[in-house]
């Protein structure tokens, strides 16, 4: 039944995305955050979407067919993503022989990055804007209706594993990336026409909650609640985001099953959780490993190899201090447990350094959109959607901290879209470029 639904969705927007290039390339985006195989069981489940209307936009962008298309000009974004890159395909080249994914992941940054250059081209307009914002919401937030609907009706006993073959596979990856969305969802819920509409992106803002919750990560959990607070500083909706935090507080009184805070609670014992230590092990691993290879580091995931991993005795990292006394350590090679400690041993200190400005980038442009429309009411949407963007941003750089989704491509798209935002309010007349000093 999932495969003929999703053959009837597939002939309505197929031809559509062949005739306008926009929608192709907002399909794009979508298929790659809804995983469209995850949720199928028969033939439709083998097909690339995600390849097809990729291929589909950049055939109509060569092709001249791409209406309202700007012309790409080089801007701080982008030049920190194309540095990135660069930075990470001499990693890869020079990539541990172990390193089994280094292809793989390196391959799929690029598409990533990709799409997120392609934005510039399209993304030109409030319009436009607001579709991105639906594009992830109806990716992500799908993902957080279904499983939150499911620990509502289990009264908080169903477990979320993620979604296989993604990288929102681990249970704590698909908590942080459901944060990162929660943003996104509130404000469509404020600035969609539609009443029904509206009220739809607020059950399943409410609905991601829950699914939060019932993911069980301790890491997605002090994200949304440090996102709360964050929300209540800057947002000009207070007694909105008040009303918002209120509710999803009670939903995690009333509905978190007793594991849950028992986990919660050990957050404030991470000494002595074997779990945390074995992050710090991970951690200390990536240190290591980035000052044999300060420059490129070692290659995407190579840590990962345990040729690689075996290799590093546990003083040689920066938090070796942290490993003394009972601690055991692992008998496997693991994951780093972390974006900025993935970065720093998969691509070194320089490489960790691109990733760090691209990252306070997105907040520094944050506050000049801010700054942009402090005496405009006819733009506090933007300001709103700025927000939306800096939370989401937020999000991921806390949630982050805990799990290894350096390349999820919802940063960089988040990213993209808080430039491509900027870009829109510069070419508004009474904005314009800011006045050169002297």
């Amino acid at each position: 039944m999932r495969d003929l639904m999703m053959l009837g969705m597939m002939l309505l927007i197929v031809p559509v995305t062949l005739s306008n290039a926009f929608a192709a390339y907002i399909v794009w985006g979508w298929t790659a955050v809804i995983a469209v195989p995850s949720y199928m069981y028969g033939f439709m489940g083998s097909l690339r979407y995600n390849f097809f209307f990729a291929l589909v936009t950049l055939v109509l962008v060569a092709m001249g067919r791409a209406t309202d298309k700007s012309g790409f000009k080089l801007n701080r974004t982008s030049a920190l993503i194309l540095l990135f890159v660069a930075h990470t395909t001499v990693s890869a080249v020079l990539a541990e022989p172990s390193a089994t994914r280094n292809v793989e992941i390196y391959t799929d940054l690029l598409k990533s990055v990709t799409y997120c250059l392609v934005m510039f081209l399209f993304v030109n307009s409030r319009l436009r804007l607001h579709a991105m914002f639906i594009a992830i919401a109806l990716g992500l937030g799908f993902h957080g209706l279904v499983e939150g609907m499911k620990t509502l009706a289990s009264a908080g006993g169903h477990k979320i594993v993620g979604l296989p073959g993604t990288k929102m596979s681990d249970n704590n990856h698909f908590g942080v990336a459901l944060v990162m969305v929660l943003p996104v969802l509130l404000y469509l819920y404020q600035y969609s026409k539609i009443r029904l509409v509206r009220w739809g992106f607020l059950g399943v803002l409410l609905m991601t909650v829950m699914a939060i919750i019932g993911s069980q990560s301790r890491g997605a959990f002090l994200a949304m609640a440090l996102m709360a607070m964050a929300l209540l500083m800057t947002t000009r909706r207070k007694v909105l985001a008040s009303f918002m935090v209120v509710v999803g507080a009670v939903l995690v009184l009333a509905l978190s099953p007793a594991e849950w805070f028992e986990r919660v609670e050990s957050i404030g014992s991470a000494g002595e959780d074997s779990s945390f230590m074995g992050r710090v092990e991970a951690w200390n691993v990536a240190t290591a490993l980035a000052l044999q290879n300060p420059v490129f580091g070692t290659g995407f995931h190579a840590m990962q190899s345990p040729e690689v991993w075996f290799r590093i005795r546990p003083r040689d990292g920066l938090l070796s201090g942290a490993l003394s006394g009972n601690v055991v350590l692992a008998d496997f090679a693991k994951a780093a447990h972390s974006i900025y400690f993935e970065v720093l041993g998969d691509h070194g200190f320089v490489g960790l350094l691109i990733f760090l400005a691209l990252l306070v980038n997105v907040f520094f442009t944050v506050g000049q959109i801010r700054r942009m429309t402090a005496k405009r009411q006819d733009l506090l949407w933007a300001r709103d959607m700025a927000d939306a963007l800096g939370l989401a941003c937020f999000g991921f750089a806390v949630g982050g901290a805990g799990v290894s989704l350096a390349y999820f491509e919802v940063f960089y798209v988040v990213a993209c879209l808080t430039e491509a935002l900027r870009q829109y309010l510069l070419r508004q007349p009474a904005i314009g470029p800011p006045a050169r000093a002297g």
